[in-house]
């Protein structure tokens, strides 16, 4: 993902110690989105600079020293159309790089050019996020739903794009049958609708089946 990326190749330019970022969200404290080496000496190091607070400066950058740390440079990240004021309260990430030796100019330069880069980088790191929980909480879903073979297989004919009789039919077993094993998939689930159903049994890898004839589930709805 796009921070994973920021954090090494960044990292390894500055020749640093530890890189990380803080994922930005309004109402939300800051968080670690990655780390580079991702090692539990550099996470401490995130969670150090967690509790004593982040800190950005003006033009979105800033170098201190940090006691236990050495110099921490950060450089904040947001999307071009948000305001600069009350940096901190908006969405986007901030980039930390610590090393035992003063930043200098040319590292100074660097994050310069980069940052027009990471700003353009910003809106896919966020999806990338957003993606990894969502398939997280999929993950946990379904492996509380303990579904059965049976269920499994409704699920995966209702993905190709099949009404409740076709199932029947191809499963032979009555409609009322079927209705009842999705049903309990919609249940175990937690949803109402066969599309949901389908979304997050592909995202899980559940199914891998794509409908291809104008009998799909965004056409037809089971009856």
């Amino acid at each position: 993902m796009a921070d994973d990326v920021a954090c090494r190749y960044l990292g390894e330019a500055l020749h640093v110690e530890a890189a990380m970022t803080f994922t930005l969200a309004p109402g939300v404290e800051p968080s670690v989105a990655a780390a580079y080496p991702d090692t539990a000496e550099v996470r401490t190091i995130a969670r150090q600079l967690l509790e004593r607070g982040l800190q950005i400066g003006e033009e979105h950058f800033f170098v201190e020293y940090v006691e236990g740390v050495g110099y921490v440079a950060s450089m904040v990240i947001q999307p071009l159309d948000l305001p600069r004021l009350n940096q901190l309260s908006g969405q986007g990430r901030v980039m930390i790089y610590a090393r035992e030796v003063p930043f200098e100019a040319a590292d100074r330069l660097l994050l310069d050019r980069a940052r027009d880069a990471l700003v353009a980088l910003w809106p896919h790191a966020e999806r990338s996020i957003q993606a990894r929980q969502a398939q997280e909480w999929v993950r946990e879903t379904v492996e509380d739903t303990r579904m059965t073979e049976r269920e499994l297989q409704v699920l995966g004919l209702l993905a190709e794009g099949l009404l409740a009789t076709s199932i029947a039919s191809r499963l032979r077993l009555s409609p009322r049958t079927v209705h009842k094993h999705l049903g309990n998939i919609y249940r175990k689930l937690g949803v109402h609708d066969r599309l949901v159903a389908v979304s997050l049994a592909r995202l899980q890898g559940l199914v891998d089946t794509y409908p291809q004839s104008p009998t799909s589930p965004v056409r037809e709805q089971v009856g």
